[in-house]
């Protein structure tokens, strides 16, 4: 068992999907298996939960830009495939707070540590990344820190 659940979870799920006969979905599983294996041989470390996310969270990015470009180039068989990827992917990342939670969370970092201009807004995303960095919407948190520093 490694330290990471999402990754064991995904190495279940990719063997099920091949005895399943389900090829497609078996694929783009060892597709990032190899991403995540990758990235722990090279560091020669044991990647835990919090790790895993981050390289499914730049799989998914990377099929967005695909998917982005192949709608452009009306590819539209090409472009269903990226997005179907994109789900079976995005359903082992942690489940996003809602925009109120955020918020709220936004709030509480920017009081906490006395944060009154944009100035400082680095602080509070820094603060607010490592604290909630998995399952939190970052770019949302960046236009409302925005919003409450105006």
């Amino acid at each position: 068992m490694s330290k990471s659940a999402i990754k064991d979870s995904i190495q279940s799920d990719q063997i099920k999907f091949l005895k399943d006969g389900n090829k497609e979905d078996s694929s783009t599983l060892r597709f990032a298996l190899s991403f995540l294996n990758k990235e722990e041989k090279d560091k020669k470390i044991e990647l835990d939960d919090s790790g895993v996310v981050k390289i499914l969270k730049s799989i998914i990015k990377r099929n967005q830009d695909s998917y982005n470009q192949f709608i452009e180039a009306n590819r539209k068989e090409l472009a269903a495939k990226e997005k179907k990827e994109m789900a079976l992917i995005s359903k082992y990342l942690p489940e996003v707070l809602a925009e109120e939670e955020t918020e709220n969370i936004v709030k509480k970092v920017i009081e906490d540590l006395e944060i009154s201009s944009l100035k400082e807004m680095g602080k509070a995303m820094s603060s607010i990344k490592n604290n909630h960095g998995d399952n939190i919407d970052m770019s949302l948190v960046s236009i409302l820190i925005k919003q409450l520093l105006k």
